[in-house]
């Protein structure tokens, strides 16, 4: 009997859907603000195998203990750096909406598909051709002395899409940035490289998180996707793996979006700054936040309305915890 085959489109919006927590957990380590200048050493023999890359690591790089389930490897560099290597299913994995979470991650704004392509760099890994993105905030995250930065590698390998991202503070990465590139240019992808089973990646993934500690019960239950009232002045698009509800209105200007996410997503304060950042605004503080946030009941539960109003760009968004999980409900457009 033939082996049936993986349906990439269901795992690949499964593994987007965690992916988040992966790039939550790598930029809440690496705090270290010293940085170590160095000469890059001379091109090694390959020194660690498996089934899908063969590498050698720079010197300064190490195996991390933070690794993610949805990695398949992850190595804390000099300075604070971290580099985490994640294959998807090359049918959903060049999507905008993945540009945008790296964006999304340094406090940056999303950006649509023409603006993410003029954003890719060319780049070589392996041998294979590949684009390069780079993305550096403008808020300073609480540990570091220069704001998050995020550069990340992709190349395609028949059904599967490699991304290799360093991240960290900005300058943490500009002395490891060398030593990431060459690191892409030196590794070899194995047979299995282009042949992932991401149903077991998935399972695998699973099996760790039933493994580690349980999480603290949640304070009210789980909720379905919620039913809503389209506005007849609005037009529904369709929805993304990202986004739940996608809207337009006012002749598309303004745009209407549902996203929800495991955990706290950084919390209601880094939330706040990165819609301000968008709309051009200062960052607030803790004692700031009643300026510009308003508390609302969305079905009987509790929600943050905050509004980020600039001299070009506003938008309105809503931060609503729900049980183990965040919902963000946001429209954002010209002012």
């Amino acid at each position: 009997m033939e082996k049936p085959q993986p349906n990439y489109k269901r795992d690949g919006i499964f593994i987007v859907s965690l992916i988040l927590i992966v790039m939550t957990l790598e930029l809440a380590t690496g705090t270290d603000d010293s940085v170590s200048m160095q000469t890059i050493p001379k091109p090694k023999a390959p020194q660690a195998s498996d089934q899908y890359l063969k590498f050698a690591l720079p010197d300064g790089w190490k195996a991390s203990s933070n690794a993610s389930p949805m990695t398949t490897h992850s190595f804390d560099a000099t300075g604070g750096a971290f580099v985490t290597v994640i294959p998807l299913p090359a049918a959903v994995a060049g999507t905008t909406d993945i540009v945008n979470l790296w964006r999304q991650q340094v406090g940056l704004g999303e950006i649509g598909p023409e603006e993410a392509a003029k954003a890719a760099k060319a780049i070589t890994i392996s041998g294979q051709p590949g684009s390069l993105y780079d993305f550096t905030g403008e808020t300073l995250v609480e540990g570091q002395a220069k704001p998050p930065r995020i550069v990340t590698a992709s190349t395609t390998l028949g059904q599967v899409t490699w991304f290799f991202k360093l991240s960290g503070s900005a300058d943490a990465i500009e002395a490891q940035l060398e030593n990431f590139t060459q690191f892409l240019t030196r590794l070899a992808f194995q047979p299995g490289a282009s042949t992932i089973d991401f149903q077991s990646l998935m399972q695998e993934a699973q099996r760790a998180s039933q493994a580690a500690p349980p999480p603290p019960p949640p304070s009210a239950p789980a909720v379905a996707k919620p039913t809503w009232a389209v506005p007849g002045s609005w037009e529904e698009k369709a929805p993304t793996s990202m986004r739940l509800g996608n809207f337009t209105a006012g002749a598309g200007q303004a745009e209407i979006t549902v996203m929800t996410f495991p955990g706290e997503v950084g919390g209601l304060l880094a939330n706040v700054n990165r819609w301000r950042g968008q709309s051009g605004l200062p960052p607030v503080d803790e004692a700031g936040l009643t300026e510009v946030t308003e508390q609302i009941n969305i079905s009987g539960t509790p929600a943050t309305l905050v509004e980020a109003v600039g001299e070009k760009t506003a938008s309105f968004s809503v931060f609503h915890p729900v049980g183990n999980a965040t919902w963000f409900y946001k429209i954002s457009g010209p002012s």
